[in-house]
C-alpha cells in the first residue's frame, strides 16, 4: 500500500539540460542522436536486480556502461547497453520473471524525471498523457500509443529496435513500474483493468497478481498494452503541484524526441497496406475505428492486417491516432466546437479529444491544442 503520505516518498527531481548527455562525457554514454535512456534506468535496473553495490558494479561492467551507477543524472546511455543489462541479469538470475521481481523494488523518483511527468499531473489521464507524450525522456527507443472507447483506455507498448527474447521481461517490467507509480501517486490500491502480453502464459501467476491487483492478464496478445477504466482517468492524484509540473514539461520539452512525423508513418503503413489510410479515415465520424471493419473493406484477414502493420513498425492503435493527429488540424481550420471536433475524430467525447491533444504536445507534433473544450 501506499505509504500515508505520498508526497514525502519523493525526492527531489534532477532537472537535466536542455541537449541530452552532458559536453565532455565518458564515452559510455551516448550522443543525442542515438536510440537513448536515461541513465536513471539502467542503474535502477542494475541496482534492483542486485544484492548489492559490487554485484550492481559487475552487471553494468558486462552490459558495457560500467559509470551508470555513478554518472551524472542528465547523462543518457545507448539502449542497446539497457538490453544487454537484461541479458546480463536474466543470464544471473535464470528467472524469466526477473523484470517483475526488479520492479518490486521501485519507489517513486528513482526514473527521475519522467516519475515526476506522472506524479505532478492533476488525475490520472492528465498524467497519463503527459508520461506517454513524454516517454522519451526516459526512453528514445520505447513508443506508446494510445486509443480510448466509450468506456476504457488502452495504451499500447513497443521499441523502435529491442531484442525479441527480452520483450517479455521489458514489457512487464515497464507495466508494473506503471502501476507501482499509479497505486503511488492516487494513494490507493487503483489496478489496470486489463493487461496483454505478447509472450506465452508463465508457469506460475501468483507474481501478477502481486504486481497488477485485479487486472485481468492475457497472454500472447497481438500487443502489450495496459487498459485502465475511463472513470479511473478522472481520478485525481494526491501528488499534484502544478507549479512543479510546468517546470517539469518544460524540461521534458527541452530533450527533443526522435523524429517521428505522423507523414512517415502513414507512408510506410499505407505502402504495407495500401488504402488503409482512406479506410481509417473513413471510420472516423461514426465512432472509434474498428479493426475488423477495416480488414473487411482491405479484403484481409485481421490477422493479416496486423502483421504487415508489424513488419513495417507499427500497429492498429498507432495508425488510427496518425490518421487521427494529420486530421486534426485541417479540421480545426474549418471551424466548429470541441463535441464536433471530438466527433469528426472518432472520440467519444471532447475530455478524449484533449487528451489525445495534450499528448501530440508533448510528443511535439504541431498544431497540437491541448486546452480545446
Amino acid at each position: 500500500m501506499p505509504p500515508a503520505d505520498p508526497t514525502a516518498a519523493l525526492p527531489t527531481p534532477a532537472l537535466p539540460a536542455p541537449v541530452p548527455g552532458p559536453a565532455g562525457a565518458a564515452d559510455a554514454f551516448a550522443p543525442a542522436a542515438a536510440l537513448t535512456e536515461s541513465v536513471a534506468l539502467p542503474r535502477f535496473i542494475a541496482t534492483a536486480a542486485s544484492r548489492g553495490t559490487r554485484e550492481a558494479e559487475a552487471l553494468a561492467r558486462a552490459a558495457g556502461v560500467p559509470a551508470v551507477l555513478r554518472g551524472p543524472e542528465a547523462a543518457r546511455v545507448p539502449s542497446s547497453s539497457t538490453y544487454r543489462l537484461w541479458d546480463a541479469v536474466l543470464a544471473r538470475t535464470g528467472r524469466p520473471d526477473v523484470g517483475l521481481l526488479a520492479a518490486t523494488r521501485y519507489r517513486p523518483g528513482r526514473l527521475d524525471l519522467f516519475d515526476y511527468l506522472f506524479s505532478t499531473a492533476p488525475t490520472v489521464g492528465a498524467g497519463l498523457a503527459d508520461v506517454i507524450g513524454g516517454i522519451h525522456v526516459l526512453s528514445t527507443n520505447s513508443v506508446m500509443t494510445v486509443e480510448e472507447s466509450a468506456d476504457e483506455l488502452t495504451a499500447d507498448y513497443g521499441v523502435r529496435d529491442g531484442d525479441r527474447r527480452l520483450r517479455g521481461v521489458v514489457a512487464e517490467f515497464s507495466f508494473a513500474v506503471f502501476t507501482s507509480l499509479l497505486r503511488h501517486a492516487t494513494a490507493s490500491a487503483l489496478s489496470p483493468s486489463r493487461i496483454t502480453f505478447t509472450h506465452k502464459p508463465p508457469h506460475g501467476l501468483h507474481r501478477y497478481a502481486d504486481a497488477f491487483g485485479s487486472a485481468r492478464i492475457e497472454f500472447g496478445a497481438a500487443t502489450d498494452s495496459l487498459t485502465l477504466h475511463r472513470r479511473d482517468l478522472a481520478v485525481p492524484l494526491v501528488t499534484a503541484d502544478a507549479s512543479l509540473a510546468a517546470i517539469i514539461r518544460r524540461n521534458a520539452a527541452a530533450l527533443r524526441p526522435p523524429s517521428r512525423p505522423a507523414a512517415r508513418t502513414l507512408l510506410a503503413a499505407e505502402a504495407a497496406v495500401p488504402g488503409l489510410r482512406d479506410v481509417i479515415a473513413a471510420q472516423l465520424p461514426g465512432g472509434r475505428p474498428s479493426l475488423a471493419t477495416a480488414a473487411g473493406r482491405l479484403a484481409i484477414s485481421q490477422r493479416t492486417l496486423q502483421r504487415r502493420l508489424g513488419e513495417v513498425g507499427t500497429t492498429w492503435r498507432a495508425e488510427v491516432d496518425a490518421v487521427r493527429r494529420e486530421q486534426s488540424a485541417g479540421l480545426r481550420r474549418e471551424g466548429g466546437g470541441p463535441a464536433q471536433l471530438a466527433s469528426r475524430l472518432g472520440f467519444a467525447e471532447p475530455r478524449s479529444l484533449r487528451r489525445a491533444m495534450r499528448r501530440w504536445d508533448a510528443e511535439g507534433h504541431p498544431g497540437a491544442d491541448p486546452g480545446i473544450g
